[in-house]
């Protein structure tokens, strides 16, 4: 009897402490450690809702982490804004962000490229420059947007094809269909001054090219242009830049130096 007794006595033990073990496993399995919960927050973008109620595409900053970069991320912006995107069903949506307040940018359907919207290209005092990708070898564009009340500075929907600083003075240079509806021009716009000089471009382009500043003084501007579909095709033109009177625009459409 005694020796029975022993015996169920051992097995109970025995049982006790493998459900013990089974409840430590349990309990391990549920608990994440720290760089547990690091990694996982890496890999699955945060949905947190911004106050318009669009889903944060995430809220990484993407100048703090390059794998970020890929997704896009929210860029923090001097002044305490934020440059970040948005997320519905159907739509991605670039915003800039001061607190609650909400400027839309840029949308794009969230089955194309949300590169497309625009990433941080330049973090300006009053300004923000964005640098979009048109994909296909299309070489990049340019937008600039105010601060302050998210006006694109170039006009509605208008990208640049080029920048170039003279001085502490942002000149843009765009296509001059999409600022004035003129054909074969290009504008090149004086963004603190508003100041628009138009300028004819070379015969016989390539109808794929690239289109850069060279250069930029009070009196000349070059332009580079570079075929990007094709046959190998570069060339540059040298223009001389009008005087300006009252901040008022101007055409300068046949004023060349070969």
């Amino acid at each position: 009897m005694f020796r029975a007794f022993s015996i169920l006595t051992i097995l109970s033990f025995l049982f006790s402490c493998c459900r013990l073990e089974e409840k430590k496993e349990i309990k391990n399995s549920n608990t994440k450690s720290a760089s547990d919960y690091n990694e996982v927050n890496m890999l699955e973008p945060d949905l947190d809702t911004l106050p318009n109620g669009k889903r944060l595409l995430d809220n990484v900053d993407s100048a703090m982490n390059l794998y970020y970069k890929e997704v896009v991320g929210s860029d923090t912006l001097k002044g305490g804004y934020i440059l970040c995107y948005g997320i519905d069903d159907s739509t991605t949506y670039l915003y800039l962000r001061k607190g609650n307040k909400l400027h839309l940018l840029n949308v794009t359907p969230i089955n194309t490229s949300t590169w497309g919207l625009g990433t941080l290209f330049k973090d300006l005092d009053t300004f923000v420059m964005t640098q979009i990708d048109n994909g296909n070898g299309v070489p990049s564009s340019y937008q600039l947007f105010d601060k302050k009340t998210g006006n694109n500075l170039l006009g509605e929907n208008i990208s640049a094809m080029s920048y170039y600083f003279l001085k502490d003075t942002l000149f843009m240079l765009c296509d001059h269909w999409e600022v004035d509806h003129g054909e074969n021009d290009i504008t090149l716009i004086n963004i603190i001054t508003k100041q628009k000089e138009q300028y004819k471009l070379p015969d016989n382009l390539p109808d794929f090219c690239d289109v850069q500043i060279e250069n930029l003084t009070n009196k000349y501007l070059k332009l580079s242009f570079t075929a990007y579909v094709g046959g190998p095709f570069t060339t540059s033109k040298l223009y001389l830049r009008p005087k300006t009177h009252n901040n008022t625009p101007f055409k300068n459409k046949n004023a060349t130096l070969k």
